[in-house]
């Protein structure tokens, strides 16, 4: 929700350098965030070639009543994206998309938009490898250091390089175990 203006028009007039200690406190302080900045550069963007099409059609409105007295309008440089008369996405989330929830969906998109295929031809197409089953010994390792690691982070950095010593000696498990009593203290 935009903040309310206080007094816009006194002293609304920032230096060049103000502005930018201005927009950098802001930033600082984290009352805007550069998402932020960058979308109002975006939209600046849009809103150059929106009054650049509106003074265009000024011109053909005005050239075909003055004749040849109107000058010929100035020829924008291409930009990268959209071609000027093209109106881009406006700011903001997509519609349909929930409050929060940033980017694209979770899933995997529905089988209509992918072309069916054979996993290994697809696989071959694209030139990935395909990704190997891994054996129940693989699978336990790993689930044991998923346990060992996420107990680890909740010990204090000093403290770590012992219970390492227990994991190389005594095994992970009974690592897991000191640390878990250690957790519970």
């Amino acid at each position: 929700m935009p903040r309310p203006k206080k007094n816009a028009s006194a002293g609304s007039q920032l230096s060049h350098g103000q502005a930018s200690y201005v927009l950098d406190r802001l930033l600082r302080d984290r009352h805007i965030s550069q998402y932020d900045v960058q979308r109002y550069v975006n939209d600046m963007g849009r809103e150059i070639d929106e009054l650049q099409r509106r003074l265009d059609s000024l011109r053909q409105a005005h050239g075909a009543s003055a004749g040849a007295g109107a000058a010929a309008p100035a020829r924008r440089r291409g930009r990268p994206g959209r071609p000027p008369g093209r109106p881009g996405r406006p700011p903001g989330r997509p519609p349909g998309r929930p409050p929060g929830r940033p980017g694209r969906p979770p899933g995997r998109p529905p089988a209509s938009a992918a072309a069916p295929a054979a996993p290994a031809a697809a696989a071959a197409k694209k030139g990935r490898k395909r990704r190997s089953a891994i054996t129940p010994e693989q699978l336990a390792s790993r689930q044991l250091q998923g346990r060992y690691l996420a107990l680890v982070r909740q010990i204090p950095a000093s403290k770590r390089p012992q219970y390492a010593k227990i994991a190389k000696d005594k095994g992970r498990e009974a690592a897991i175990k000191e640390m878990q009593d250690a957790v519970k203290k």
